[in-house]
């Protein structure tokens, strides 16, 4: 049997109505629908743990973020912790990164991602190996212009650009909301999702050249905050009305008072990488027409990548994953960004499969866990699933037209920033189509019916009419936390996510900047 390449894309904290194959006939996605109209859709796929490090450690481990270890922002998987990509490598596959890993701690030092280490030239030169990765072309924080490999590469071929990502050059929209939108001079030719799409193109070309098997991971930044797609792209959507785009942004008013809403949601304050409630609804929809923007190029960059694969003669005999680590708020419940809760628009992701040689095109409504990724795409290459101990199940047989439904239930765990027992764990089951939601240590918890009410409107979880439902979840739930391994999460007592490290001001860069004038 033939080795199947496999080539596996994220975006980076993006909602999947954003794209036109899941509803959105506003944004211009050609690419990403062309994908998903020759593979498989997912309509109902979750991920495990809704924030980054937890999302992606999943993503090429197979495993829940107890197991991985990595289950908050400044943390990261267990020491020797295997991956699909060692298990690829014993089976004769290449296996490479671009882009944003994010796979462990920017902000601490001693890691192979840390902006520290990396200001002091600790890595310099080094390109690989990380977390099953032969080799990988990196991008630090939210697109750092002077660090790592994307820095590397706008030294050589984008010099007179750098200076036009300084945080003083940028111009912010007026918005109260968000870690900020800026419109930018930066050229879309030097912008870190072309960068993505470039150096992706050129290892699939080399690797397809040699005729041996590749694992290619892809991953953008974006359209993770702050956002700033280069023009034309930033202004593609100002021609739309706020009425077009309302559909898309749904602030509920009100919502926080209702008596059904938990205490949580009701006092909630900003925590855990920025999620909160926006000041001014109004800002949602200049937010959003930049968020559709940087969607726009992603698709554009997945699309050289697509072409590729065709120019090579490969397209047939390679498995192309579109996916994303998370969701963000982007107005839903009245709230931006993420972390703190499990709305939809923040847990279910876009998932598309494609492998022609094997997947008849369809749309599936069965569940999907993030970890259930490795094992299908293990079994789905000829090797065994259980060749890595993932936590997640194989879809392949459904996939390939001989079986049904993998799994009955998922499961996604947030966990908190903080030991603040206002901001609890959250552990939620989605069942059939109850979403079954239990605050941790507070007695409290959400119950919704996601058929009958999609944007959960309606916490029905006090409701007596539901009580032998949420009684079942309960034990569910319940049954499923026993089984797990005793592997408690650790506890941090700041915010976690840094943005000051991130913003490319030149008081705190004026060194690496003035290189550049």
């Amino acid at each position: 049997m033939k080795k199947p390449n496999i080539l596996f894309i994220t975006a980076d904290q993006m909602r999947r109505d954003t794209l036109g194959c899941y509803g959105n006939n506003l944004v211009c996605t050609p690419n990403i629908d062309g994908l998903a109209a020759r593979g498989v859709l997912y309509e109902r796929a979750y991920c495990q743990s809704p924030i980054c490090i937890p999302s992606r450690v999943t993503m090429i481990t197979g495993k829940t973020a107890q197991h991985h270890g990595a289950t908050l922002h400044n943390t990261a998987m267990r020491e020797n912790e295997l991956t699909i990509g060692n298990v690829l490598q014993e089976n004769g596959y290449r296996t490479h990164f671009v882009g944003k890993p994010h796979f462990s701690s920017q902000q601490n030092t001693g890691f192979r991602e840390s902006i520290a280490d990396w200001r002091e030239d600790k890595w310099n030169s080094w390109n690989g190996p990380y977390a099953g990765f032969e080799t990988l072309e990196m991008i630090l924080g939210h697109s750092n212009p002077l660090l790592a490999h994307y820095g590397e590469w706008l030294r050589e071929n984008h010099p007179q650009h750098i200076q036009k990502f300084i945080y003083e050059n940028m111009r912010p929209i007026d918005v109260s909301c968000g870690q900020g939108v800026y419109k930018n001079d930066v050229p879309e030719e030097a912008y870190s999702s072309t960068y993505v799409g470039e150096r992706s193109c050129a290892y699939i070309k080399e690797r397809a050249l040699s005729g041996e098997p590749f694992y290619c991971f892809a991953s953008f930044p974006d359209p993770h905050w702050p956002i700033c797609p280069p023009e034309p792209w930033f202004s593609m959507y100002d021609g739309l009305s706020n009425d077009q785009i309302a559909d898309y942004i749904t602030p509920y008013a009100g919502e926080r008072d209702r008596e059904e809403s938990p205490p949580a949601f009701k006092q909630f304050a900003p925590y855990d990488g920025g999620g909160h409630f926006m000041q001014n609804p109004g800002d949602a929809y200049k937010i959003t027409r930049a968020y559709w923007g940087s969607v726009g190029l992603i698709d554009k960059n997945v699309g050289k990548m697509l072409d590729t694969l065709k120019q090579c003669g490969i397209e047939d005999d390679t498995i192309v994953v579109f996916t994303a680590d998370h969701g963000d708020y982007m107005g839903a419940h009245g709230m931006m960004a993420k972390g703190g809760f499990v709305w939809e628009e923040f847990i279910n992701i876009p998932y598309i499969v494609s492998y022609p040689a094997k997947y008849k095109p369809k749309r599936s409504d069965f569940l999907l866990s993030l970890t259930d990724a490795v094992p299908t795409i293990l079994e789905s290459a000829g090797i065994s699933p259980e060749a890595l101990a993932a936590d997640g199940v194989s879809h392949h047989d459904m996939l390939a037209g001989n079986g049904g439904q993998a799994r009955d239930s998922a499961m996604v765990v947030h966990f908190a920033n903080s030991k603040d027992k206002r901001w609890p764990d959250i552990h939620c089951l989605i069942c059939g189509w109850h979403k079954f939601v239990y605050h941790a240590g507070s007695g409290k918890g959400e119950l919704y019916e996601l058929d009958a009410d999609p944007r959960e409107t309606k916490n029905l979880y006090e409701d007596p009419a539901y009580a032998q439902i949420r009684q079942r979840l309960t034990a569910k739930l319940l049954d499923e936390l026993i089984l797990e391994r005793d592997m408690a999460p650790l506890q941090m007592t700041k915010k976690a996510d840094h943005y000051g490290e991130h913003e490319m001001k030149h008081e705190k860069w004026k060194t690496e900047f003035d290189r550049f004038k």
